[in-house]
């Protein structure tokens, strides 16, 4: 999700019981055994088309196609950046 996330930067979400999908909100849902946090962009029948931050490198929604609404667990309510010295 960079430029808006990077590695090491964590969020804090809350279920989509809670917080519901809504178009520019980052969202996180499972593929697999695979996590994705993605924006997501607009909705899609039963689902949201949900897109990355760096065309170039992102695999989303232009890839395999909407993400089923009922997949999607958390929306993102704010990103915790660590210090860069915890980083190194």
């Amino acid at each position: 999700m960079a430029p808006t996330l990077r590695d090491g930067d964590a969020i804090v979400a809350l279920s989509t019981n809670w917080l519901p999908v809504r178009p520019g909100r980052i969202v996180a849902f499972r593929r697999g055994e695979a996590l994705f946090i993605k924006r997501a962009l607009n909705r899609e029948g039963e689902g949201w088309y949900v897109v990355g931050d760096n065309p170039s490198r992102s695999s989303d929604s232009r890839w395999f196609g909407p993400v089923p609404e009922s997949e999607i667990r958390a929306t993102a309510v704010s990103c915790l950046i660590p210090p860069r010295w915890l980083l190194s």
